[in-house]
């Protein structure tokens, strides 16, 4: 018994060193990034580490009621918070209350009903372990179903599966290997070092699987951040070269529209209104387009004031609608550091891609059709030749009205 107890003690220190260091590990990988699993996991381990403390020290606080609910608390709050954080991680905009109000009613239960049970009978055994196998359940089936499903994700819910199937038959344990006659008597019961063994195992997997989708989601974010132009919001050139194919494949029978702009006068509004003025119209078309195109299209600013957009599925009457949109959108920014009538115009550029002519020069024709846009006088669009043919589509289209009011910028 001595020798158990001894080895039960130790399980107890590497326990409450796993969920500790898991906790700083958790706010390591995430205090300077969005990803806010981390904190969740951090205050799960945490609560963890708590569990493991009011066990060893059971011996020492006189209230053996206290005990069982502190301890019992503390661990739900662990799952409780584990699998908060996942249904926010996955579905944002979810709702966490119902969590909440299985906690709070697990530990009222536990506190004023399960305590009062013989211990280790199957009455107690299924009352105390049930809500962790709850509620670590609820955590696997919801990313089984919200999830990407990538290996991190089926790896994930793999062990909280087996952590929840692990409580369960830790009832069985108890009646078998006894779980002590009190709760001051755990600690040197063989019942402790089989459960803390188990436990002990099922945390460092669960920690691990955790760690892995918060490194994966940090990469992920780290790597848009890269790709990201800071100053309007969408991607830079690279990032949007290096998804062209990619998007081209998903339309590979059907012409996709290269959309270059290029915000007229640009140069003229850095120099009256001073580069302040200048970014901030940059953020505003950026809005623009992550606005009107959304997921729909690919868009990317590829330097100064030009923007490249790559629309799939999309012919010349699509395009002619897209355009007139974004105009519009144009004419109806207002901005801080710019008289309060400004209006900046954009010129557009498009070509249409053919499956046999590579995209470099789809886009040099773009680049030509935006350059005829510029000359014919700017705030407006002109198609390119299609490839295979020797006929233009032509027309510099100029659109809009704008009232008398209105401050045009000029070179």
């Amino acid at each position: 018994m001595h020798a158990t107890a001894n080895s039960a003690t130790f399980l107890l220190v590497i326990n409450f060193s796993i969920g500790l260091s898991f906790a700083v590990a958790f706010l390591a990988l995430t205090w300077r990034s969005s990803v806010q699993l981390g904190g969740w996991c951090a205050a799960g381990f945490f609560a963890a580490a708590t569990t493991v403390s009011v066990e060893a020290m059971a011996s020492t606080i006189p209230s053996v009621r206290l005990t069982s609910t502190a301890s019992f608390g503390s661990l739900m709050l662990a799952m409780t918070a584990i699998t908060a954080g996942l249904v926010r991680h996955y579905r944002p905009q979810a709702s966490i209350s119902w969590l909440a109000a299985i906690l709070i009613a697990a530990v009222l239960l536990n506190a004023l009903v399960i305590f009062d049970l013989r211990r280790g009978s199957w009455e107690w055994a299924l009352g105390y372990q049930g809500p962790f196998s709850l509620m670590l359940a609820i955590g696997a089936g919801f990313v089984l179903r919200t999830s990407p499903r990538r290996p991190v994700d089926l790896a994930l819910a793999a062990v909280l599966g087996l952590s929840a199937i692990q409580f369960t038959l830790k009832g069985v344990l108890a009646g078998i290997a006894g779980g002590g006659p009190g709760v001051r008597d755990y600690v040197v019961s063989s019942y402790a070092f089989y459960s803390q063994t188990a436990g002990g195992i099922l945390s460092l997997l669960l920690g691990l699987s955790l760690i892995g989708l918060v490194v994966v989601e940090v990469m992920a974010e780290t790597r848009l951040r890269l790709q990201q132009d800071a100053l309007s919001g969408i991607l830079n050139r690279a990032a949007f070269l290096e998804r062209v194919p990619a998007v081209l494949r998903l339309s590979a029978q059907r012409p996709s529209a290269i959309i270059l702009a290029d915000l007229d006068h640009f140069k003229s509004i850095n120099d009256r209104f001073g580069h302040a003025g200048g970014d901030e119209v940059i953020r505003s078309f950026g809005a623009n387009l992550r606005a009107y195109f959304g997921d729909d299209a690919l868009h990317g600013r590829f330097g100064g004031e030009e923007f490249c957009i790559l629309v799939p599925d999309c012919g010349p009457a699509a395009a002619r609608v897209h355009l007139e949109a974004l105009q519009w959108l144009g004419r109806q920014n207002r901005y801080a550091l710019l008289p309060t009538d400004t209006v900046v115009t954009t010129s557009f550029g498009v070509a249409f891609t053919t499956h046999d002519e590579p995209f470099d020069r789809a886009l040099h024709r773009a680049d030509m059709a935006l350059y005829a846009a510029k000359a014919a006088g700017r705030d407006g669009y002109r198609f390119a030749p299609i490839a295979s043919s020797t006929d233009a589509e032509l027309s510099c289209v100029r659109v809009g009205n704008y009232p008398p009011t209105a401050t045009r910028l000029m070179s």
